[in-house]
């Protein structure tokens, strides 16, 4: 029992001790998270070529040269119009702002006709006010985060040699990482992965191919009714799509706006687009491809959301859903085993 307690004593501090060395180090594991993330997709890909007698080391590699397939068509197709479109995204950001404050002296105008105290109109004013330069920091934001990626490069070209020697060596790894545990603790550890690989596959997996088959239309749409920012709307609006609930509105009001700079008409047509694709989303993407597997009220995705998004931003937006579902698991495991 001693011997249990020191052991179990260890490897908390030892676990202590490896968070902190990776919060140090932090910047230096970008190419291992983008990895593990990586193995995380294709492994189940790789399962299914191994049941059909692949072995692993080809079955990777076939998975990896599909995938090349796949970024080599994208690269070739979309990359030279998402650099234009970058370039160009900064010079439409005054003749954005300009329309808003036409849009701005609309609503002055209409408030003196319908004759709203002095106070009342004081708010509009500054309210418009910060919603327009909020609007105008974001898309700006936006637009200097996709050209930041070229930074990456780096981690994203040794993330992909750093994936294949996990998923090729993957029952190993848990072997030896289970093998440091104590015995009577296995079996739930065994227990909540199983539970946390079934909510982050359908996090990961289903949730992305949502999100951009949500970024993929709504871009279309923007294209075929003559926008010129259309690869950016279609890539900002599956980003914002991996925020559930808010993730539609955030995307909205930009995506929007940028088509009422335009024209009115093709302000119109983004509109009817935006809900056309959010209609699909909801009434036949998330059911078919999500379902309900997270188990959250409506009210307690938004209150973790809104906590995620305070403390961490856009990655606790995004991320806030399923870590809190694992912590609940973890939770409901531990609750167990004291009772």
């Amino acid at each position: 029992m001693k011997r249990q307690t020191s052991r179990i004593i260890v490897l908390c501090f030892v676990g202590l001790a490896a968070a902190a060395f990776v919060y140090l180090v932090r910047s230096l594991l970008i190419p291992f998270a983008i990895a593990a993330l990586i193995a995380y997709l294709v492994y189940p890909l790789v399962r299914i070529l191994e049941t059909r007698g692949v072995n692993r080391a080809k079955a990777i590699l076939t998975v990896y040269a599909a995938g090349i397939i796949l970024a080599g068509i994208f690269l070739l197709l979309f990359i030279p119009t998402l650099f234009n479109e970058t370039r160009a995204f900064e010079s439409i950001l005054p003749v954005y702002s300009s329309a808003w404050m036409e849009f701005q002296n609309y609503l002055n105008h209409l408030s003196d006709r319908v004759l709203l105290p002095p106070e009342a109109r004081q708010i509009l004013v500054e309210m418009s006010s910060r919603i327009r330069s909020g609007l105008y920091e974001r898309m700006r934001s936006f637009a200097e985060s996709l050209l930041s990626l070229l930074a990456q490069i780096p981690s994203f070209l040794l993330a992909p040699f750093l994936a294949y020697y996990i998923v090729k060596d993957y029952e190993h790894f848990k072997k030896r990482f289970l093998a440091i545990l104590p015995p009577e603790f296995r079996s739930d550890l065994v227990h909540f992965l199983r539970e946390a690989d079934l909510i982050f596959s359908k996090f990961l997996r289903g949730h992305l191919l949502v999100s951009a088959v949500v970024g993929f239309l709504t871009g279309l749409g923007a294209a075929l009714i003559g926008l010129r920012f259309f690869l950016l709307i279609g890539i900002f609006t599956a980003l914002a799509d991996l925020i559930p609930f808010f993730g539609p509105i955030i995307a909205a009001f930009p995506v929007i706006g940028l088509a009422l700079v335009e024209n009115r008409m093709k302000g119109i047509l983004m509109l009817i687009v935006y809900l056309a694709v959010q209609q699909l989303e909801g009434c036949i993407l998330v059911p078919r491809l999500l379902g309900d597997r997270m188990g959250l009220h409506p009210l307690a995705v938004m209150l973790v959301l809104l906590i995620g998004g305070y403390f961490f931003g856009a990655l606790g937006l995004i991320f806030a859903v399923p870590v809190t579902c694992l912590m609940r698991v973890g939770l409901r495991s531990l609750w167990d085993r004291i009772i």
